[in-house]
């Protein structure tokens, strides 16, 4: 019986412990929206707005606050009521298959960004003029139109369930695979692929100028910064992607194993921790990563915070200005 009380209260004490992380989510929702409206604001800046990376980088900010706030926020809604998808079909159907949609998104510009560097930094003309604007803004639109239609088996097999939100039997097994494979590995195998390419080009460029060999490569120092930026986005996803999806597969694989219930209150935890903090530490951490790798972004937004803050005081000293000739004339 001491044993029964034990477990009950350890399963009960790890409940608290999956709300308590569930309720922080807060933390990065602020930090990731604040962040990445930053973001957007840098990049729509005179000296960036015209590369090609600039504007991957600004929708990619863009479709990261969509993530934050829809994903979070229906997370946070489950936690003092009853969810949705624990009674709405469609409700059920839709949620996972929106954020779905979104994430691949984001990584869809990322990548793009990575094939973009590769191609800025190529001796081919033919390559490099996949940079110009007008090709980077018809994929940047093209992109929304492509998931919801790779993703669309999603709610097509997705069924409420004893009160549970969850896969047929017969889909599970094959969309862990495809979740492991679409969303982890293949991202950052591109990602990876494209940079060590961009990484090589430049290489070639370095030997071509130090050996005096005539290149046709202008390579301007905001690209590299761009580079540099891009090479730390990478580096994130390379260290953080793989989690939530193992563990998606991880589970289909235990799905019939029987489970005593604190395995599988410690198996909800790691699941949390894996598909809100470390999922959305890739949609919350860009900002951070272009201010820390890059001296020309530092730079725009040093200059933008000191002339918000001469626009404030300026426009306080104008109004208090105008109170005092108002007091004296009265």
């Amino acid at each position: 019986m001491t044993n029964v009380t034990l477990s009950n209260s350890y399963v009960i004490y790890l409940s608290l412990v999956l709300k308590q992380l569930t309720l922080s989510l807060i933390i990065p929702l602020v930090l990731g929206v604040v962040g990445n409206v930053s973001s957007c604001i840098v990049f729509r800046q005179k000296q960036f707005r015209s590369n090609g990376m600039s504007l991957l980088f600004t929708a990619a900010s863009i479709f990261n606050i969509i993530v934050l706030v829809y994903g979070v926020g229906t997370t946070l809604y489950g936690v003092d009521h009853i969810s949705p998808d624990t009674y709405s079909i469609i409700f059920c159907k839709l949620r996972l298959y929106l954020r779905h949609i979104f994430l691949m998104i984001v990584r869809s510009y990322i990548i793009l960004a990575c094939v973009a560097a590769f191609a800025l930094s190529s001796s081919k003309t033919k390559f490099r003029s996949l940079c110009q604007p007008r090709y980077v803004k018809w994929s940047i639109f093209g992109v929304p139109f492509v998931w919801p239609l790779i993703a669309l088996h999603m709610p097509l097999l997705t069924i409420i369930e004893n009160n549970q939100c969850i896969n047929i039997d017969s889909y599970i097994f094959p969309f862990a695979i495809y979740f492991f494979l679409i969303v982890g590995v293949i991202p950052v195998f591109l990602m990876t692929l494209f940079i060590l390419l961009t990484i090589r080009n430049l290489r070639l460029l370095h030997y071509r100028i130090q050996s005096s060999i005539a290149t046709p490569v202008k390579f301007k120092s905001r690209d590299r910064q761009f580079i540099r930026m891009l090479s730390a986005l990478v580096l994130m996803y390379i260290s953080t992607n793989l989690f939530y999806p193992t563990n998606v597969l991880y589970s289909a694989i235990t799905h019939w194993t029987n489970k005593s219930s604190e395995r599988i209150a410690i198996e909800s935890i790691i699941s949390s921790v894996t598909s809100n903090y470390i999922l959305y530490i890739n949609n919350v951490s860009p900002f951070f990563l272009f201010i820390t790798s890059s001296t020309a972004f530092r730079r725009t937004f040093s200059q933008l915070i000191h002339r918000y803050i001469r626009h404030v005081v300026t426009r306080s000293r104008r109004i208090h200005q105008t109170l005092v000739t108002m007091i004296s004339i009265g």
